[in-house]
């Protein structure tokens, strides 16, 4: 007999005591270096990952490790409680981190970073495990990768492989990375296209992806040296708040601040000056996490449980990644707490 989503939901809300209080992630956040943090992740439901890091790496690269087993290992538990039509839905929610993958490493290769720096960016979860990003990381090029992924018959294959041949005359990565979110926004939707309440969740998770994907790429669109009118290919229908007249005023450093004050009266969230991409997108990315885990608390028929649960794991992955790196650069501690986002 299929699982149905209340048993699922059930077995996902048995695993919320695995998740950190905020007593003890300020034991982390109070470890005095890398050493000292390790000792005390060693004593939370971390500490099974990190024995097995440590018989491999050592240091920052340890944590890392065991923090990317944990999550992929967490995804895994979670698809063996489905099947049937949940078990698609949860496929399709995991894809998001796919796609985040992908683009981290296309931005590694772009940028010329080493293998082994652009490996400590990824976080498996979807289909793509440790091994096969690895696999992906070491390619060449972005045609050699798309061929990889061709053969695992990924999703995101085909407009990697459209992309790969214009990327490598132009070297536009933008144009790249929006091929593959609009092949994601239109799988998703293809999986998400029936009424009822979980496909609708589904589509409105979507929706606030686009919508933030339009502000950042309408941001980075700022600084191509185009006619306004022609930064319009940039943009990717089917949001809710971000409009293609909208995305144009983003796009244009003059009419900026009109954009701005339309997306406050639509109950956008304010974020840093254009100026700070990286800024930017920490502060979207950061309203998309607080966004995603408050469906935790919603309907416990549904896939709302699911999608806030994984956010709020991926947000404490973060967050232990950010204090890791705080050991390592010497911040203070009130810094590393404005950085973090506590759900």
């Amino acid at each position: 007999m299929p699982a149905d989503l209340g048993y699922i939901n059930a077995r996902v809300k048995g695993m919320r005591s695995r998740l950190l209080s905020p007593g003890q992630l300020e034991e982390l956040l109070n470890a005095p270096d890398i050493d000292g943090l390790m000792q005390v992740l060693a004593n939370t439901p971390y500490t099974r990952d990190l024995e097995e890091a440590l018989s491999r790496y050592t240091g920052i690269r340890a944590i890392d490790e065991a923090l990317s087993r944990n999550f992929y290992q967490t995804t895994r538990t979670i698809l063996g409680f489905a099947d049937g039509r949940p078990k698609r839905w949860i496929q399709t929610i995991l894809l998001r981190w796919d796609l985040a993958n992908l683009r981290a490493i296309l931005r590694g290769k772009h940028s010329g970073r080493p293998t082994e720096e652009i490996l400590t960016t990824l976080l498996p979860a979807g289909e793509l495990s440790e091994v096969t990003l690895k696999d992906l990381a070491e390619q060449p090029d972005v045609r050699a990768m798309a061929g990889v992924l061709a053969l695992w018959e990924h999703p995101l294959a085909p407009p990697l492989l459209e992309g790969s041949e214009e990327y490598a005359r132009s070297g536009d990565l933008l144009s790249l990375e929006l091929r593959l979110d609009r092949a994601y926004a239109a799988h998703v939707l293809r999986v998400a296209s029936g009424r009822g309440h979980n496909e609708q969740v589904l589509r409105m998770v979507l929706q606030l992806e686009i919508d933030l994907t339009n502000v950042k790429t309408a941001l980075k669109a700022q600084r191509v040296d185009e006619p306004p009118e022609e930064k319009r290919r940039y943009f990717i229908p089917g949001g809710q708040v971000v409009t293609e007249d909208l995305f144009l005023d983003l796009a244009d450093p003059h009419r900026e601040a009109q954009g701005r004050r339309a997306l406050r009266l639509r109950g956008f969230p304010d974020f840093p000056p254009a100026s700070d991409l990286l800024e930017v997108e920490k502060a979207l990315d950061r309203f998309l996490f607080k966004e995603t885990s408050s469906l935790y608390l919603g309907d416990p028929l549904g896939i709302d449980v699911v999608i806030g649960y994984l956010s709020m794991k991926y947000n404490e992955i973060v967050n232990i990644r950010l204090i890791a790196r705080s050991k390592l650069l010497g911040l203070s501690r009130e810094r590393v707490r404005r950085e973090m986002v506590l759900v």
